[in-house]
């Protein structure tokens, strides 16, 4: 798990990102958990936390404190206190400066883990011997970290971004970017590249061209250079999708030569040299977004086909030993939708609430038993797929449905 520490408690409050099965495991025999969920206004904050951020999270950490008190001694609650506390307390942290759209904060008497999320959670607070996690399952569905590759016949660069903004990635010194060539004031020394953001900049290059007409030839051979280094060096073990941004004229040679995975269909098909790092960010976040509605759409279709051949099912009790003879490859819940009751993981027994109906229309109660919750947990452990879906997303009306292994 990757976690970045923050100063004075740097040993017990880690920046961090969403590891299902670091936090499925990560809890101590007996100990209280708290998991709290902050949405993010990000209205007045300049460097430090808003006020509205402030007042629902203070509120929210004394309902954690009502409801510890209620079933544990203070002494087993002690540490995570003494965390919260100290996040309050510290309106310009990383965590509140960097915030996207809503806080996660996960949190044992030893530790405290924060994630930053790209949609806006409700104000959420439960308290027990487990991390509710569903609001982070869903959030994983909205990543949006994606990469850029800005290619024309006498230059490449790569570039990373998400919601916010997008900035270079740094190359080995061993790489030739070529980057340089478009500059007839270059020194030697200093490129475009030495801008570490394109936020609030026009694009570093705009309106210088090219030294040179690049052949057809001459293209092709630096497309297969850039192909082969990104390959071997560049996106290896890098599984972001990636977007190629190059003017219309050259999109066609170079997807014929390109063998790297995680190249997206959809491009942005324009010079580079045109864009700002606002023009790249909208543009990319917009193909990402359409990219998963289509993800949704084909999930949703191969249900109904895989259903039909008997390799699907909305069946509750038919889930739960799916998911014990570890046959589940996707597992679809649907987003705020109660289903009170167990599941025994090693029977792949499910005992509804008593309710002569299992599915309960009323709102998710995050504080009592879940059988969504229960599948969610032992499908991530399984390495099986879970996506939290809007009603109308949902291939069928029972709040849980599943397309198998075979």
């Amino acid at each position: 798990m990757r976690r970045e520490c923050i100063a004075e408690l740097d040993e017990h409050i880690h920046l961090t990102t969403f590891q299902p099965k670091e936090y499925i495991n990560e809890a101590p025999a007996g100990g209280p958990l708290v998991s709290l969920y902050v949405p993010i206004k990000r209205t007045e904050r300049e460097g430090r936390r808003d006020e509205w951020d402030r007042v629902e999270f203070k509120d929210l950490c004394e309902e954690a404190y009502r409801r510890l008190a209620e079933d544990y001694d203070e002494q087993d609650y002690a540490g995570i206190k003494q965390k919260l506390d100290y996040i309050l307390a510290h309106e310009d942290l990383p965590l509140w400066v960097d915030a996207s759209k809503g806080l996660a904060f996960l949190v044992t008497d030893q530790d405290a883990y924060v994630i930053n999320m790209n949609t806006a959670p409700e104000g959420t607070v439960v308290v027990g011997p487990q991390f509710y996690l569903l609001p982070l399952f869903r959030d994983a569905m909205f990543e949006m970290s994606y990469k850029l590759l800005l290619l024309n016949t006498d230059f490449f660069a790569l570039l990373e971004g998400d919601y916010n903004g997008v900035h270079y990635v740094p190359l080995p010194d061993d790489v030739k970017d070529f980057f340089a060539e478009t500059f007839t004031t270059f020194d030697g020394e200093t490129t475009a590249l030495d801008y570490y953001s394109l936020e609030g900049h026009e694009s570093p290059y705009h309106d210088h061209k090219s030294r040179k007409e690049v052949t057809k030839e001459e293209a092709e051979k630096f497309f297969r250079y850039v192909n082969k280094v990104m390959t071997d060096t560049l996106v290896r073990t890098n599984t972001d999708p990636l977007i190629l941004v190059s003017a219309p004229e050259h999109v066609h040679m170079f997807r014929s030569i390109c063998t790297f995975d995680h190249l997206l269909p959809e491009g942005i098909d324009k010079d580079g040299r045109t864009l700002s790092g606002t023009d790249l960010r909208n543009d990319a976040v917009a193909i990402i977004e359409a990219h998963r509605t289509k993800g949704l759409d084909n999930l949703k279709e191969d249900y109904g086909y895989k259903a039909s051949k008997g390799q699907a099912s909305d069946s509750i009790p038919d889930i739960g030993l799916a998911l014990v003879e570890r046959k589940v490859d996707v597992l679809m819940l649907e987003e705020g939708k109660g289903l009170p009751g167990t599941f025994d993981n090693t029977t792949g027994t499910v005992t509804f609430d008593g309710s002569k109906d299992p599915v309960d229309p009323e709102k998710l109660d995050p504080a009592s038993p879940d059988i969504a919750g229960a599948f969610a947990e032992a499908a991530i452990l399984q390495d099986a797929k879970v996506v939290v879906l809007a009603a109308d997303m949902m291939p069928t009306a029972s709040g849980i449905a599943a397309t198998f292994r075979f």
